[in-house]
């Protein structure tokens, strides 16, 4: 074992001693699972008998990374899954700076920043809105590392199967959402001619009054109506990629219905006034205008959310109060009304890392803001020890000498 495995694991091990972590509901019925500094592979298949012996062991053993079942089982220490007996799961999302487009150009505090939007909005929308959870019903956790989990422990759900819960996943995420049930046609007229009934149709607008994906599509409709509003042909093809082997007349045909006025309004305004696309002259130009809506408005208003966790019933998470191996932050947990003002970056720095001074070599340059202090190192150099901790965890740092095995395994 290197020497920056021998300091990660004195500060847990310290850490674990003064602050173990609660454990969680239904303790007794869970799974446990870790990794280590010291050892390449992941121990799991473990249940405990009591809190205490959950407590010796992260403070004997110090691994890495801490994680339970989100399943309960009859008996959760049994070697393989069959033998556990499942007996039902919470509902997990899990939120993860790995699935945010763009989240590779961001900083570490930038993807934090980030997947807080997509919290926000899956909270807020979905779960608080659209599901109607009561948020008593709510775990919000900071996973350590760069996104967050929700836990749902609602008596209603345990028995969901893994089917059930990816329906939950694909109303999120607004997966194959019917525009035809969005914008309904209606007859608003009909002729009789020679025997045949010609009819006039016209698709309705949700109103503003609306809720759910209704509601959502309106406002994606106001968006998209300003965001292509003044841009020339060549600048909308660069902006939306579902215009890739659209025709050019059938582009400004469809611009030409939306922002022609009539009196002082244009096609669009009249359009979300009367609450139906009754301005557009060709077919074409409707069924472009709702394609854009559904390739290109839909994915604004979904939550990013890891899908395979969800519909899982059987996965491991992290488990609350523990430290995460790869920054040495706290996995913290936190009600709804707390996460405005939750900042990861000082909140989940635990309370025993000293601002005592240690030597370590930076590899190039590194800037780091923790507990609101901000420090620029390079080189040889001396860091206080909760940025000392951060650094080595995310490989920024070593305590090894230059050129020397940085004790990684």
């Amino acid at each position: 074992m290197g020497l920056d495995q021998d300091f990660m694991m004195g500060w847990f091990r310290r850490y674990y001693q003064e602050r173990p972590p609660a454990p969680p509901a239904r303790f007794e019925r869970r799974e446990f699972g870790f990794m280590f500094f010291d050892r390449t592979f992941v121990q799991r298949h473990i249940g405990f008998p009591a809190p205490a012996d959950l407590h010796y062991f992260l403070r004997s053993q110090v691994p890495s990374h801490a994680y339970y079942s989100t399943a309960y089982y009859q008996y959760p220490g049994a070697p393989t899954m069959e033998e556990k007996s499942w007996a039902g799961a919470d509902l997990i999302f899990d939120l993860d700076a790995d699935h945010v487009p763009g989240a590779e150009s961001l900083s570490y505090p930038e993807m934090l920043a980030r997947i807080k939007v997509e919290l926000l909005r899956l909270l807020d929308d979905f779960l608080l809105g659209d599901l109607g959870f009561d948020d008593s019903d709510l775990k919000i956790v900071f996973s350590g590392g760069r996104g967050y989990h929700i836990h749902v422990a609602d008596a209603r759900l345990v028995t969901l199967k893994s089917h059930e819960r990816r329906e939950i996943v694909d109303y999120i995420a607004g997966t194959d959402l019917n525009m035809e049930w969005v914008f309904p046609e209606r007859v608003v007229s009909a002729k009789s001619f020679v025997g045949n009934v010609q009819e006039s149709r016209v698709r309705s607008v949700p109103s503003e009054r609306s809720g759910g994906w209704r509601r959502r599509m309106r406002n994606g409709m106001v968006w998209l109506v300003e965001e292509m509003r003044s841009r020339d042909l060549e600048d909308l093809r660069e902006r939306f990629p579902s215009l890739k082997g659209v025709p050019d007349a059938v582009i400004r045909g469809m611009l030409d219905d939306l922002y022609t006025k009539t009196g002082r309004k244009d096609g669009a305004q009249l359009m979300l006034e009367k609450n139906e696309l009754a301005h557009f002259r060709d077919k074409r130009h409707v069924e472009l205008f709702l394609r854009l809506l559904d390739q290109e408005a839909r994915p604004m208003f979904t939550s990013e959310i890891d899908e395979p966790v969800t519909s899982d019933i059987k996965r491991l998470i992290r488990l609350p109060g523990s430290l995460h191996g790869k920054t040495g932050l706290r996995v913290t947990t936190m009600e709804r009304d707390e996460l405005d003002g939750f900042e990861p970056l000082r909140d989940a720095v635990p309370d025993i890392y000293t601002d005592d001074p240690v030597e370590l070599f930076v590899r190039g340059r590194a800037e780091v803001e923790l507990r609101g202090e901000r420090a620029t190192f390079e080189g040889r150099c001396e860091a206080p020890a909760y940025m000392a901790v951060f650094m080595i965890a995310r490989k920024m740092a070593t305590l090894d000498a230059p050129g020397e095995s940085d004790g990684q395994t």
